[in-house]
């Protein structure tokens, strides 16, 4: 139940986390052209790849968009931490061509380490998102003064009194 001067801040976060959500689609596909460059030899960009994260992104989108609040967070923060998961195993510990430090060097490379870290940092916001989703506080707007059945623990003379003075 909402007192007076509170506002939900699950719309905001909702729309927020809808950005995000496109921004590591945009991201983490951008990524995988850019790693074909980088990565030696037969190496292209897989579609069918490209198709699974699309449809990963696309699955997240619309559970956010139809289901409720702590769901929707839940999702949200379960994909996330795979993502994040999965991008710090790949590119920083995991012993191969496309960790960050075993990066061969060329052209591409700061493009490279540019989108390792914008997915990274897209990944933590998108986790920081689901916690709060799933939390569902509200907040306080600092203009408006809150109004309580109490008469903020006072009788209704009191506070009629306080108001004259």
């Amino acid at each position: 139940m909402m007192i007076a001067g509170e506002v939900e801040t699950v719309p905001k976060l909702r729309r927020l986390a809808l950005v995000v959500i496109a921004a590591h689609w945009i991201v983490a596909v951008s990524h995988l052209f850019v790693a074909a460059k980088i990565l030696p030899a037969p190496n292209h960009v897989s579609w069918l790849g490209i198709t699974f994260i699309s449809l990963g992104h696309w699955l997240v989108l619309i559970a956010l968009w139809k289901l409720g609040d702590k769901v929707a967070g839940l999702v949200l923060l379960i994909f996330f931490l795979a993502a994040l998961g999965a991008d710090v195993y790949e590119h920083f510990l995991h012993a191969a061509p496309n960790n960050l430090l075993m990066v061969a060097t060329g052209r591409w490379t700061a493009w490279f380490d540019a989108s390792v870290f914008a997915l990274l940092a897209l990944e933590i916001l998108g986790c920081s998102l689901g916690i709060l989703s799933v939390v569902g506080k509200t907040r306080r707007r600092p203009s408006e003064p809150s109004f309580s059945p109490s008469f903020n623990k006072q009788g209704p003379r009191e506070h009629f009194f306080r108001q004259l003075i």
